[in-house]
């Protein structure tokens, strides 16, 4: 509690109006951004075949349409309801991006990556390294991409995370 004597005291809190603005824009700017980034993957998708890609280009469609709705919903009808479930939809979003993800690694085929890699222009770029090296880049890619995989899912968890724990708490 804040008492005159309090260094504090004559400090304002945050503006309930301004928080709720910057709140409005981020959910906005978010739930388009995945809306139109999932709308160009599912035509790409569909055009090159990737089913994978179709399905996981729909979710973030959903997740976009999602977050426009809960975030337009916010306005009309108060932060706490709708916060609560845009931060239960950004961990959706998360588990889904990491279910692509995963299944990505796993399709990975070596040998088809290290052909992709003796062919123009790659392996000119290739002829660059000494011989070791290069063997050593074609045996180890495979993995090399599994761990670039993996990294891409831990930073989609912490953005993800970030922005629903911001959600959250601003549904408080």
């Amino acid at each position: 509690m804040l008492d005159a004597t309090d260094s504090r005291a004559g400090e304002q809190g945050p503006t309930p109006g301004r928080s709720r603005s910057a709140f409005h824009v981020l959910s906005l700017l978010n739930g388009w951004s995945l809306f139109v980034v999932g709308t160009l993957s599912l035509g790409i998708s569909a055009y090159a075949g990737g089913w994978a890609g179709v399905i996981v280009s729909m979710a973030l469609i959903l997740h976009g349409t999602l977050e426009i709705v809960l975030s337009k919903w916010s306005v009309a009808d108060g932060l706490k309801s709708c916060s609560r479930r845009m931060a239960f939809n950004q961990i959706g979003l998360a588990t889904s991006l990491s279910f692509y993800f995963a299944y990505q690694m796993s399709v990975l085929e070596p040998n088809v990556l290290i052909a992709s890699l003796l062919e123009t222009p790659l392996y000119d770029a290739l002829l660059m390294y000494p011989e070791d090296l290069r063997l050593k880049l074609l045996d180890g890619l495979p993995k090399m991409l599994g761990v670039f995989y993996i990294i891409v899912a831990a930073v989609t968890w912490i953005f993800c995370g970030g922005t629903a724990l911001y959600y959250w708490i601003q549904g408080r």
